[in-house]
């Protein structure tokens, strides 16, 4: 019995190379898929560097103007949120996510609570990006952490 549909061979191509072209794509997708994978994975990367940095530097003016530890975090916290990212935060003011560390000129920490004038004040911001090769490839997660430095005014 004949096949319904009889295509002739392209001049040149043996008998046997029919199902080549099946063969490479076979062998070339999954390759792609990775790289691709790869490549949004890199663009969210980035992504979320950039919504940590702005984190940071609205938290850092915030303190700049003598605020407490917790409304610096509170305003991080919600600086991210509008991204959206959510931060490592609780609402009892327990935040891993972010630290702040004020220092008097000379480079010593500063113990008031709100900071003197003339001291600085950097915020520094933490976050665990699930990325899709991390997990499908069961490697550590990364860690993305951005900072912002003030002076107090």
């Amino acid at each position: 019995m004949q096949a319904a549909v009889h295509r002739p061979r392209a001049p040149g191509m043996a008998k046997g190379r029919r199902g080549q072209s099946l063969v490479e794509m076979a062998v070339a997708m999954p390759l792609l898929l990775i790289l691709m994978a790869g490549v949004l994975d890199l663009a969210h990367a980035y992504s979320l560097a950039g919504i940590l940095a702005n984190a940071a530097r609205e938290g850092a003016r915030h303190g700049a103007s003598h605020a407490s530890d917790t409304d610096i975090q509170t305003r991080v916290v919600q600086e991210a949120a509008g991204a959206p990212l959510t931060l490592d935060c609780t609402s009892g003011g327990t935040c891993n996510a972010v630290t702040i560390t004020r220092l008097k000129p000379d480079g010593t920490a500063d113990s008031n609570p709100t900071g003197t004038e003339g001291d600085s004040i950097t915020v520094e911001v933490t976050y665990d990006a699930p990325l899709i090769l991390s997990q499908a490839l069961s490697l550590p997660t990364p860690t993305i952490r951005r900072h912002a430095t003030m002076i107090i005014f």
